[in-house]
Parts: structure tokens; sequence; C-alpha cells
């Protein structure tokens, strides 16, 4: 160093911003506050004959004046250079996980990607089902309401039918009960018939008594032929067939009442 300094105790000037120190010029006397400064002005020493020699001019104005400017800005440039090694380390660590945060978004899209395409298919296949069902569930209402239908026709139907039975029976009822009544009045006129008859025969017997043929025998009004010889059923009938006669059925006489000819063989038949 080309300056010895020779100082005490720091004592700093308290002047108010925006005001310049009292003291107007160095060669001027002693302010208060430089008077009551720690520094002391010291001539600086001569310098080496080299120097001189080299037309070094000696610097003016104070030594502090001339070391905080360089150490300012070397103070100011490694400020600037951690600065920038600072954003330099925090751009690549935010450019390092952007990269990541990019690759893992990536990836995210893509399996979200595939995610969304599987669920698209699954959701188109649903559709297709859901149409399917559609479709089925239409076909199965049409053919409820086609069946409904012919349920109805055949409701319907029957109850024509029950409607057309009830009427039969009733007309069969009405049928039945006017049959029963002309039964009753055909057996009051059959009775009285028969009553006729009898009174007819009994007055006929009265009156004609030879109205039969020879051989023949009345009675009740009927005339009776009452064979001699014993024959079959068969051959009674066919013989009373050929003289137009019927053969006499025996249950409504008892067989002491009629006519018998007692001549002959044990065995008659009654023409």
């Amino acid at each position: 160093m080309a300056e010895s300094v020779v100082y005490a105790d720091l004592r700093f000037a308290k002047v108010p911003v925006g005001r310049s120190s009292p003291c107007p010029a160095p060669d001027a006397a002693p302010c208060e506050d430089e008077a009551e400064s720690p520094y002391e002005n010291v001539q600086p020493g001569k310098a080496p004959a080299g120097q001189d020699a080299q037309g070094v001019q000696p610097a003016t104005g104070p030594w502090y004046q001339r070391r905080s400017v360089p150490a300012g800005l070397l103070a100011a440039c490694v400020l600037l250079l951690a600065t920038l090694l600072t954003l330099g380390l925090c751009y690549w660590q935010v450019s390092r996980r952007l990269q990541d945060a990019s690759r893992a978004h990536a990836a995210e899209h893509g399996r979200l990607s595939q995610h969304v395409q599987l669920q698209e298919q699954s959701l188109e296949q649903a559709r297709e089902e859901q149409e399917q069902a559609r479709l089925e569930r239409e076909q199965t209402r049409l053919e409820l309401a086609r069946m409904q239908a012919e349920l109805q026709r055949a409701w319907l139907e029957g109850n024509g039918s029950r409607w057309e039975l009830g009427q039969r029976d009733a007309e069969l009822e009405r049928v039945a009960g006017v049959l029963g009544t002309l039964r009753e009045e055909l057996r009051d006129v059959q009775g009285k018939l028969n009553a006729s008859e009898s009174t007819v025969s009994s007055l006929r017997a009265c009156v004609h008594t030879e109205c039969c043929p020879a051989g023949w025998v009345l009675y009740r009004g009927k005339c009776l032929f009452v064979s001699s010889t014993s024959k079959t059923w068969w051959d009674s009938k066919s013989d009373c067939e050929k003289r137009s006669a019927l053969l006499l059925v025996q249950e409504p006489w008892e067989r002491w009442e009629l006519p018998v000819r007692t001549r002959g063989s044990r065995g008659h038949r009654v023409g």
C-alpha cells in the first residue's frame, strides 16, 4: 500500500437526508463535524522512484472513497453471480420438475385416453344392448297387446256364447214345460179315449153279438181266435199275421178269464 492510515474510534456524523455536508471545501477551516471525526487526514508519503518515473499521478480525494467503488462493484458482481447461480439452479430444478410432470402428465393422459376409449366401447356396447332390449320390450308389448285383444275377443265371444246358451236353456226349459203340459194333456186325453173305447166296446158287444167271424169269440168288444193246437211263439205270431190279427199278450187279462176251447191239445194260442 502506498499510504499509511492511522485511525482511532469511528464516529459517523449525522447529516439530514437531502442536505450536503456543512463543510464547503477541503481548504476551509474544519467544521464542527469534521473536527469531531476520528479520522485524521494524513498526507500520503512519497511513492517510490520507479512509480514516479512511470508518471503515475497521485490520487486525489480521500482514500476510503477510492477503495469503496471497486469493493462495491465486486460485491455487486458476486451478488449478481450468486443470484444468477441461484436462478439457474432454480430454473434447472423447475425445468426438471416440469419435465417430470410433463412425462407423468403424458403417461396419465395415455392411461386416461385408454380408459376413456374402453369406457366409450363399454358405453357403445351398453347402448346396443339397451337398443336390443328396447326392441325386445317393444315386441313383447305388441305381443301382449295382441294377446289382450284376442283374450278380449274370446271373452266377448264367451259372453255371447254364455248368453246364447242361457237363452237356449231358457227356451229348452220353456219347451220342456210345454212338453210336460202336453204330456199331461195327452195322458188325460188318452185316459178319456180309453174310457170312451171301453164304453164303445161294451156298447158294441151289447149291440152286435154276431160281428165276429166263424170260429172267433167276442170278448170285451174284441174278437179273439183261440187255437186248438200247440205252436211256438213265432209260429203263433206268423199264424196270427196270416189271419190279419195280432198275437194276444195275456198280461192285461188273467189266464182264467180267457175263453179257451175244451177240445184239442193242452196248448192254445189266442189271436
